[in-house]
This record gives structure tokens, sequence and C-alpha cells, in this order.
């Protein structure tokens, strides 16, 4: 995913084997526009800004509740995207949509800079955060560090 202003673009995407006949039913398909301040992919991109641009971001797109978990409070907002730089991952859970968590690991580009987030999402009842922090993480910061030789 990338950022355009106010949302996180879905630029490529994959689906489990079997997902590939029918729909996604969390709107991840090509070309789709989620709210980055709800998304992990998201607030993985607008950590990596620096603090002038995320302010400039804050004063543009106010933080508009989707869910009871999203976050609407820009102070507390700018330190959970501290944080998320200083891990270099980003777990989000049912704050774009319930039932839903996600976790996500920024893409860097030639000039050792956030191009692009990589995401996995997944069902609240079919994992858990231990499950996709342990097991899954690694593996996306793999891929990302792949990626990161082809761009």
């Amino acid at each position: 995913m990338v950022l355009d202003g106010y949302e996180a673009i879905t630029i490529a995407r994959s689906a489990a084997h079997q997902q590939t006949d029918r729909v996604n039913p969390y709107g991840l398909h090509l070309g789709n526009r989620l709210p980055a301040h709800a998304t992990s992919a998201g607030k993985i991109l607008l950590a990596y800004l620096d603090d002038h641009e995320q302010q400039e971001w804050l004063s543009q797109h106010p933080l508009q509740r989707l869910t009871k978990y999203t976050h609407t409070n820009n102070h507390d907002f700018l330190q959970l995207l501290a944080e998320i730089k200083e891990q270099g991952w980003c777990y989000s859970s049912e704050e774009h949509e319930l039932g839903v968590h996600a976790l996500a690991v920024p893409i860097y580009g030639q000039q050792s800079r956030v191009v692009a987030a990589l995401n996995i999402v997944s069902p609240t009842m079919r994992t858990t955060k231990e499950y996709l922090v342990q097991h899954i993480l690694p593996l996306l910061q793999e891929t990302a560090r792949e990626l990161r030789n082809i761009l």
C-alpha cells in the first residue's frame, strides 16, 4: 500500500488459496482506498513521515472514528506513530472494520526512505495478535527486505 493524502491505496495484493475465487471481504481489491489512520499499512506510512509532515497531515485530515477502536486524539495518535516507527512494524485491531486485525511493515526504496507498506489482514476469530507477531511478522520483514532489493 502507498499513501495518497488521507488514504492508503492498495497497489498489489495476494489472497490465500481459498480466497482466490471469491471477493475479499475486507475490501482489499487493487486500487482500494482506506483511511490511513485506521489501518496498519496506513499507520506505517504515516509513522515514517517526519514530524512536520505528520502535523501537516493531521491538520488536513482529522481523525475520524470508524469503529469504537479507532484513534481520534491527535496527541495520542502522534505518540502511537512514534512507537510504530521505533519498533518498525504496526499491529492494528478493529480500527477500520470490526472483526479484522492486521500487521504491517515498511518497504524501503533506494534512498532508504519508506515508499510503501506490506501488510497481512486476518479475521480476529481466525488468528491472534501473538500468532501474527510471532509467526507472520518475520515473514513480512523478510519479504520487505527482498522487495527493497528489486525497487
